[in-house]
């Protein structure tokens, strides 16, 4: 996956898919934001794959639907975020994206080819395919034809191969027969007299061998003493146990039983037959088990989330007044947060299922305000190098502790192209405190009173720009 060229002007492909409209090959977003998971393994999945123009319009005129170039955002961060989504699908997609018409509105072409790979599904679990100008779930019947085709496709492929091992193997053992009986017959009127020198030979070799094994196994005590003495991982220990998490993975999702208990948070003991031969003690395998259970909750807890950001623009009344209910439950913000959330630069949402569980936001504020905040807080860095403000972060009690804040801010950070951000929460906030501090935020001045509720006291939180990190 990779920026294959940049380009001033329209390539043809571009200005075929914008003449032809959306179709079965061609999707038309407004920005990079509007690319979803969904078109991506649509396209992927699908016979020919496909094209995504990002910046592009769609316009009707005489019944006919074209392409209208309007320009998007076509820096490395809205490009890293495209590359991210593709990144997590199951399996990833692969992508080629093309910036083109550099020279007025840029634009991106993100190219799909049809996955040799498939079927893909999206971190949600849910296998789409392109069908006509639209993206619909795969039926199961056609999900399982796909199975079938890669299947049938790789057995050929591992038959002919093998059928081509054999054959050399066959000729090579006719040739060296031949070899051995010839030397045999060679050899028989004299053999006889070297029987009791071939008997010192045989006990010579035994001897060799046995002094071999020997040294070996010195070596290998005095190459574990060392690994254990740096504390190093063994690599074929390290090897071993992430064999034993994927058997014990695959074992939990070949068992509906047990999978359904996983899911449920039940405990329970895993029953695994170790290798006499393994450097995987007990303990590791406790260690191992207990990772796997929590990788296969995690995952499929997961599966019911799913996050997504957008220009507000490009929200609906009903999300933005969604977010708004939902940042007022917080409690850290006064009236008009519609308007407001309006003139934000991008909004966050987690969903759970179809409806809001968490926000968060990335905003340009006023100069007069971010001076205002870093004046407050006793700072004495220059609210300049600051231009971006990360707030409205609120997430319903029930799905904390679960990474999925996490997930959505780092969603939103890449956006802010490598700038400066501030953030400012209420110091009994600890759970946002920790989110902060886990995202390379530190904590910057004194803390100060918050204007809304005099009993509470804010912090202010920052994290520079890497030019400026590194210039410290």
């Amino acid at each position: 996956m990779s920026i294959k060229r940049r380009t001033q002007k329209l390539s043809k492909i571009t200005r075929d898919l914008l003449a032809e409209g959306e179709s079965a090959r061609a999707d038309f977003k407004r920005s990079p934001d509007g690319i979803s998971v969904d078109d991506l393994v649509s396209f992927a999945n699908s016979r020919s794959g496909g094209s995504i123009l990002a910046g592009v319009d769609e316009r009707i005129a005489n019944g006919v639907q074209t392409g209208v170039v309007r320009g998007c955002d076509a820096s490395d961060a809205s490009i890293l975020q495209v590359l991210n989504k593709a990144v997590s699908c199951i399996p990833p997609v692969s992508i080629n994206i093309y910036v083109e018409n550099i020279a007025q509105n840029p634009i991106l072409r993100v190219e799909i080819e049809s996955s040799q790979t498939k079927p893909h599904c999206t971190p949600r679990g849910i296998y789409c395919i392109r069908d006509g100008a639209r993206n619909r779930p795969l039926h199961p019947a056609e999900l399982l034809r796909i199975f079938l085709d890669n299947e049938a496709s790789e057995f050929a492929m591992r038959f002919e191969s093998a059928a081509v091992r054999i054959s050399n193997e066959l000729n090579d053992l006719e040739q060296s027969i031949s070899k051995s009986i010839s030397s045999m017959a060679d050899q028989f009127g004299w053999a006889e007299y070297q029987l009791d020198e071939t008997g010192d030979k045989l006990d010579s070799i035994q001897g060799i061998a046995a002094k071999a094994y020997l040294e070996s196994e010195k070596a290998n005590s005095r190459l574990k003493a060392i690994i254990e003495q740096d504390k190093r991982e063994d690599p074929v220990k390290s090897k071993e146990k992430l064999q034993l998490f994927r058997e014990i993975v695959r074992s939990i999702d070949n068992d509906p039983k047990l999978l359904r208990s996983v899911i449920a948070g039940k405990k329970m003991q895993l029953t695994v037959k170790k290798d006499a031969e393994s450097d995987v003690i007990r303990e590791d395998i406790d260690e191992i088990v207990e990772a796997a259970l929590r990788y296969v909750h995690n995952r499929e807890r997961d599966k019911n989330y799913e996050i997504s950001v957008k220009a507000p623009i490009e929200c609906s009344d009903t999300e933005i007044e969604q977010f708004a209910l939902k940042v007022a439950e917080g409690g850290e913000v006064g009236g008009g947060v519609i308007e407001r959330a309006r003139q934000a630069f991008r909004l966050g949402f987690i969903y759970y299922g179809n409806s809001v569980v968490g926000t968060a936001a990335l905003k340009r504020p006023a100069a007069g305000y971010r001076a205002k905040v870093f004046r407050k807080a006793g700072s004495e860095l220059s609210p300049k190098d600051y231009p971006y403000e990360l707030g409205w972060i609120f997430l319903d009690v029930p799905h904390r502790r679960k990474g999925q804040m996490t997930r959505l801010i780092e969603g939103l950070l890449p956006i802010a192209q490598d700038s400066g951000l501030f953030a400012t929460t209420r110091t009994s906030n600890n759970i946002m405190r920790d989110v902060l501090t886990q995202l390379n935020f530190s904590q910057e001045g004194v803390e100060y009173k918050s204007e809304m509720d005099p009993q509470q006291w804010i912090e202010l939180f920052v994290r520079a720009a890497p030019k400026l990190a590194g210039s410290a």
